[in-house]
């Protein structure tokens, strides 16, 4: 999705040095020394099991056998939180529970009859009324078991990983360098929308990637962070790898500089699926229906612009004349983002690629003027609008 040159909205990583305090970010990784207490937390956590949550938060606020780190403890919670979610339980639905009992509660004031009257009309025992009628709240909610084969070598890895997307919520900027195996990383990096941009080192064996934090953007900075955390994953697949973030730190005032390489321990992800998106889909879909003279190629090898690289999501071949246009999905997005990123394609004298740009995307205010290489589309591309520009581009 997108690609080109990373956006400007915030200083680069070697610049911050001299505007503001940067100092080492060190995350407190869960390592086998951690094992103790992660195996008591597991083994604590089953015994709980099907009991509403309410009594779970009660048993982490009492004493533990073996002390567990807070800021390790509570990214194993929430990883397990995440892993394993509550599930409500009851016969009838709270709200016609407690629709029927108000009701029946105005016309008398005898409690045990108002019970035994509600629950001889919904089918209950009085024990069970009582149960259900705040069941669907949180902390009624009841605890589910974690995943079968769950360890503590997976936890702490998985731990490491949810530290980690922690810190990148707060970055202001990213920068990548990784080697092998790097088209996973692209692919997802684009997939998901990040503002990033992608180069060749001097020796053409490294992908470096230029990202935007969350802490650069105007609006969707929570769902950014997520979309950004989720590329730690991916890096785990690569021969070699370094992650450099300027993260904000609490309070605002100071910048802790974050350092991540390929032998730390990072939980790998799954790989990606045929299509990145449900949009890649639906457009590769609706376009070979509709533009039969024309071929559909799916992530086709990467185009210089000058030092940056540009790995577009689809490249579209006239079969007859062999003419090409070249598309891309572009996810989130600014306008000041599209039109640095037209005028690297006009340098570069690469007038046929296609933006295609999701509105519900847009992370900061301004005008976008209409630009006849720019599809804009919310959940589906139009296919049609497509075919008029290689229609109308062709020589």
């Amino acid at each position: 999705m997108s690609s080109a040159a990373a956006s400007e909205h915030a200083p680069s990583l070697a610049s911050l040095d001299g505007l503001v305090r940067v100092r080492p970010l060190v995350p407190a990784f869960v390592t086998a020394a951690d094992g103790p207490w992660l195996s008591a937390l597991l083994e604590e956590r089953e015994r709980f099991v099907g009991k509403p949550r309410r009594l779970w938060r009660r048993r982490l606020d009492e004493p533990w056998k073996v002390s567990a780190p807070a800021v390790k403890r509570r990214a194993a919670l929430r990883v397990l939180d995440r892993l394993a979610r509550d599930r409500s339980s009851y016969r009838c639905p709270p709200p016609t529970v407690r629709q029927q009992l108000f009701h029946a509660a105005a016309q008398s004031g005898d409690r045990d009859r108002v019970l035994n009257q509600v629950a001889t009309q919904l089918g209950l025992s009085v024990e069970q009324l009582l149960e259900g009628l705040f069941a669907d709240l949180p902390e009624e909610r009841l605890l589910v078991s974690t995943p079968p084969g769950l360890d503590t070598l997976q936890l702490a890895l998985l731990c490491n990983e949810q530290i980690v997307a922690e810190l990148l919520q707060r970055a202001l900027r990213v920068r990548i360098e990784a080697s092998g195996q790097t088209r996973a990383v692209v692919r997802h990096a684009r997939s998901v929308g990040l503002l990033c941009g992608f180069a060749l080192d001097s020796s053409e064996q490294r992908v470096v990637l230029e990202v935007s934090g969350p802490y650069a953007l105007f609006r969707h900075t929570r769902l950014y962070g997520r979309a950004l955390a989720s590329l730690v994953a991916r890096l785990a697949h690569c021969d070699a790898y370094t992650l450099e973030a300027d993260c904000v730190l609490a309070g605002g005032r100071d910048v802790g500089r974050l350092l991540l390489k390929s032998n730390d321990p990072i939980h790998p992800a799954r790989a990606l699926p045929a299509f990145d998106s449900r949009v890649e889909e639906r457009f590769a879909r609706d376009f070979g229906k509709l533009a039969l003279e024309w071929d559909l190629i799916r992530e086709p090898a990467p185009v210089a612009l000058g030092t940056q690289m540009c790995f577009p999501d689809f490249l579209l071949r006239h079969r007859s004349t062999g003419e090409q246009f070249w598309l891309e999905i572009v996810g989130f997005w600014t306008p000041d983002y599209l039109r640095h990123k037209l005028a690297q394609l006009k340098a570069a004298g690469l007038s046929r690629l296609i933006l295609c740009v999701d509105d519900s995307r847009r992370c900061a205010r301004g005008e976008l003027e209409s630009l006849g290489t720019v599809v804009r589309f919310h959940r589906r591309i139009d296919a049609g609008a497509v075919l008029a520009i290689v229609e109308g581009g062709r020589e």
